[in-house]
């Protein structure tokens, strides 16, 4: 894990601190010991000790690190891959399952360095990724994305999926027995879950959805998140001919089904749930069950949109997630919550979500919704973990409102990002990876998984 570090950045023009007040702090800075926020404010900073790591905060926005709460990260390999581009979520996952039974270790290792790579560049600190693809022959991929993510830097919450019941989207060689999904699962929280403050490592149970898993499997993967106090994580409410499977093969809708196998549990959230009725809006409250909202996978599959200002009015818990690469095509944290905002608008119209909402809703929001309590606002006590964009770039230059514009026009990339009190991006750059040397291995990887797929 890395070392907690401490900085200084002065000199900040926007400091927003996504606290319930939304406020914003002019000419601002802040202080980050051993990876805590220890102390802030607009006024002159006191006086540090020279040896004390300094960073330059003028001309940049300084935002909470961004938590991206769902993610497919291995489909990186296979973005605007043609066969899957123009169609709905269960025919698209048929092609999509034909290109990973030669799926690896090593290929997920570089899926998940690049796919942090872009959430980072866009902002993001905190990432949740669920990943239920485990091809015969693979070895341990929870521990291949562990490493990655330390090598750079990012908070990892690994969600280990799983499928174990036969469908015609789904190949044989995908499929995992109950025994053994349970037992890895079990395996991982004691090897790497870290509930303390600061973690850079949890796990999450995931079965993949109740579509693709036993309703066994379902109530054994409950019963151990509960045992264990840790995440549960499915898809769920996606699609309306989700509805129409669950109706006609166990005679209710998702989240009663769901419900019926122990989902009632406070540390669950559900990927999507665009097709919540009110009365399934009252189970989620009641229940402490959250949603990870995913706008442009709804959007690039068609699948609708969630009712988002409902849910927060509800006080049902709701953050942001980028969702897989290959039904995005994307990665960018910023441009996801922005995204969130506009759709939210589209069906409650423009003072649904304002800017400062959105920003909210992509920062505290998503830690809420996956129980951190210590990232996600400028708070003392909180993790030093902050992204810094430029005020104007091309895209907003002129602005009259250089923090909504941040959200308002074109997404950007951060001038740096600090997660622990430790700098991994600075002016722009990576400080110690090699950017392109990941792009140019990660290609090779995309076309070799894609031409073994054509084969088998």
């Amino acid at each position: 894990m890395p070392e907690p570090a401490s900085i200084l950045i002065t000199d900040i023009d926007f400091l927003v601190t996504a606290d319930q007040k939304q406020t914003v702090l002019r000419n601002a800075w802040i202080y980050v010991e051993d990876g805590f926020i220890q102390s802030f404010g607009s006024d002159s900073p006191p006086e540090f000790e020279e040896t004390v790591s300094t960073l330059s905060g003028r001309g940049k926005i300084l935002t909470p690190g961004f938590v991206n709460t769902h993610h497919h990260l291995y489909q990186n390999m296979a973005r605007a891959y043609t066969p899957g581009n123009n169609l709905p979520l269960l025919p698209w996952l048929a092609h999509m399952n034909k290109l990973w039974k030669t799926f690896r270790e090593d290929d997920l290792h570089v899926c998940t360095r690049l796919g942090a790579a872009e959430l980072m560049l866009s902002g993001a600190t905190t990432i949740a990724d669920h990943h239920y693809v485990f091809p015969d022959g693979a070895k341990d991929m929870t521990a291949a994305q562990f490493d990655a993510a330390e090598q750079m830097g990012a908070r990892f919450h690994a969600s280990r999926g799983s499928m174990n019941l036969p469908s015609d989207l789904i190949s044989d060689w995908a499929l995992q027995d109950e025994d053994t999904i349970l037992a890895d699962t079990e395996s991982l929280i004691s090897n790497y879950h870290d509930s303390s403050l600061g973690s850079y490592r949890n796990i999450i149970v995931a079965p993949c959805a109740a579509t693709s898993c036993s309703k066994s499997l379902l109530q054994a993967s409950a019963d151990l998140a509960r045992k264990h106090r840790v995440g549960l994580h499915t898809h769920c409410g996606e699609t309306l001919e989700e509805n129409d499977f669950s109706m006609e093969k166990f005679g209710l809708r998702p989240l009663d089904y769901l419900i019926e196998c122990g989902w009632d549990y406070e540390r669950a959230w559900l990927a999507h749930g665009i097709h919540f009725n009110d009365q399934e809006l009252s189970q989620l409250s009641q229940y402490g069950i959250g949603v990870a909202h995913c706008p442009n996978a709804n959007m690039r599959l068609g699948s609708g949109i969630c009712r988002v200002p409902e849910l927060i009015e509800k006080g049902i818990k709701v953050g942001v997630g980028v969702d897989g690469s290959a039904s995005n095509d994307s990665g960018h944290m910023l441009a996801e919550v922005r995204q969130a905002m506009y759709l939210a608008r589209v069906r409650y119209g423009a003072p649904a979500l304002s800017a400062l909402d959105a920003i909210d809703l992509g920062t505290w929001r998503s830690a809420e919704l996956m129980g951190r309590s210590d990232i996600g606002r400028i708070e003392i006590g909180k993790c030093g973990d902050f992204a810094l964009f430029p005020v104007e770039d091309l895209y907003s230059n002129g602005t009259e409102n250089p923090v909504d514009a941040l959200l308002i026009c074109h997404a950007r990339q951060v001038s740096d990002l600090v997660i622990g009190g430790r700098i991994r991006i600075q002016d722009g750059n990576f400080v110690d990876i090699d950017l392109p040397e990941l792009q140019l291995e990660h290609r090779k990887r995309a076309a070799r998984v894609r031409s073994q797929a054509i084969e088998n």
